[in-house]
């Protein structure tokens, strides 16, 4: 009789396991890869996030041993996935067409568009290929509209472009002079010296030399060379050289209660750049406020 009762207990156990494991994990995880997939494919977390509670009520009711809620949740999960995914086919289906009425909008716009303003949108349309390329046209779509919806912006930014074009090229210097009334030894001089010449090339050439703070001397010389753009009302300056003339500094140390100037210097060099990493830009207004045109080209 004892055994039977065992028997008996062990049998209902298995029956119990067997329903629980009615929501297999290789289904929760199969649900967790396709509502992944959708989001990767631009469905938006909203058209995601009820199927998302359907997941986690599934996982957390199995773990819990809840094998009823844990099932009714995965049937509300294996219906509304197939739902969404259904749902994006038919967008899919729609974008696709759309986007190729973007497309002709942004190629025409891009027609009247040059210099930076066109290398911007074109820039922008790299993914919008890529996407489009990989079928995922939702996605495509969505960037694709926001270009089409900048367009007015880069013709604006394309016109204070051109409306300042003719007023850069010359030779533009700015002088800043470090002083202390405290310290009269403080006296240092920067000069910054831009020329822009119409073919598109700039030359600079900025310096340092005198006592910039009570411990520091400073004599330098820097000198680039690249080409220069305009994008709205900002100059964009593409450095292709970067030229370390001398780094000349001195620094004063305190030793056994004695002030003593330590020369420093830092090595020279004359190098080509390729990475973008000594690019810089500066706005219009700006150049007006620090510098002044001594030559105008």
């Amino acid at each position: 009789m004892k055994r039977w009762r065992v028997l008996k207990f062990v049998s209902l156990t298995a029956i119990i396991s067997m329903i629980a494991c009615g929501v297999s994990d290789n289904f929760l995880q199969q649900a967790e890869e396709r509502i992944d997939n959708l989001k990767s494919m631009g469905m938006p977390d909203s058209a995601l996030s009820s199927i998302k509670v359907f997941l986690y009520q599934a996982k957390d009711s199995k773990q819990r041993g809840h094998t009823g809620i844990a099932k009714k949740a995965a049937d509300s999960l294996k219906i509304n996935l197939s739902k969404a995914e259904k749902e994006y086919k038919d967008i899919v289906s729609q974008k696709q067409s759309s986007l190729d009425s973007l497309r002709s909008v942004i190629n025409q716009a891009r027609n009247e568009l040059s210099g930076l303003a066109l290398k911007k949108v074109d820039s922008l349309m790299v993914p919008v290929d890529s996407f489009a390329n990989m079928k995922w046209y939702l996605q495509a779509f969505n960037l694709a509209k926001d270009i089409s919806e900048k367009i007015p912006e880069y013709k604006q930014n394309l016109e204070k472009a051109n409306s300042l074009r003719g007023k850069i090229p010359g030779k533009w210097i700015c002088t800043n002079i470090t002083k202390s009334t405290e310290n009269k030894a403080i006296n240092a001089v920067e000069k910054k010296i831009f020329t822009f010449n119409r073919d598109g090339s700039v030359h600079l050439l900025e310096n340092k030399k005198g006592q910039s703070g009570p411990y520091l001397k400073e004599d330098w010389e820097f000198v680039s060379d690249g080409k220069y753009d305009i994008l709205g009302d900002t100059i964009y300056l593409f450095i292709s050289r970067f030229a370390s003339v001398r780094q000349n500094f001195h620094r004063m140390y305190v030793e056994n209660g004695k002030k003593l100037w330590r020369s420093e210097p830092q090595p020279t060099y004359d190098s080509t750049i390729t990475d973008g990493s000594q690019d810089r830009f500066i706005a219009y207004n700006d150049l007006l406020e620090d510098f002044k045109q001594v030559n105008r080209y």
